[in-house]
C-alpha cells in the first residue's frame, strides 16, 4: 500500500505503522471466536487535505478482553502517529480510520504549511527548536 502513496506528501512511515497496528489488532482480536479466518480490508482515500486509510474487519467487534495477548499500546500509538483516528464497532466488525494531513507544499499549486502541528510532529519540532 505504501507504493500507492509514492509522490504524496504524507508521512509514509506513520501510515505504515498505523496500518500494521490496525491489521494486527484485527488478526489478533476480531476472529478469536472462529476457527475459520476472517476478512481484513485495507483502503486509502486521498483528498485536498490528506490521506485517510481505513482497516475494516467483519469480526466480533471491539469488546473488553481480560485475556488480551497484547499490552494495549497499539491504539494509543495509532492516535499519536495520525492526525485523527476514528474507531467504530458495528455489527459485525470494526473499522479503524486514520487521517494523515498532507505535509508542506505539494503538487503544481502547492499547499500551505500548517500553522499548528500536533502530536508527534509538535514534539519533533519542539526538540529541533529547543
Amino acid at each position: 500500500m505504501l507504493d500507492a502513496l509514492s509522490g504524496i506528501a504524507v508521512d509514509k512511515d506513520a501510515v505504515g505503522v498505523v496500518v500494521s497496528e490496525a491489521v494486527t489488532n484485527a488478526v489478533v482480536h476480531a476472529y478469536r471466536d472462529r476457527e475459520a479466518p476472517g476478512r481484513v480490508h485495507v483502503s486509502a482515500c486521498l483528498d485536498d487535505h490528506g490521506v485517510e486509510v481505513a482497516v475494516d474487519d467483519d469480526g466480533m467487534g471491539m469488546r473488553p478482553r481480560a485475556d488480551s495477548p497484547g499490552v494495549g499500546l497499539g491504539l494509543p500509538l495509532m492516535g499519536d502517529l495520525a492526525d485523527r483516528v476514528d474507531i467504530s464497532s458495528r455489527g459485525p466488525g470494526t473499522r479503524i480510520a486514520a487521517f494523515f494531513s498532507l505535509m508542506g507544499p505539494a503538487g503544481p499549486h502547492g499547499r500551505p504549511l500548517a500553522r499548528h502541528v500536533s502530536g508527534r510532529a509538535e514534539r519533533r519540532t519542539a526538540v529541533l527548536v529547543s
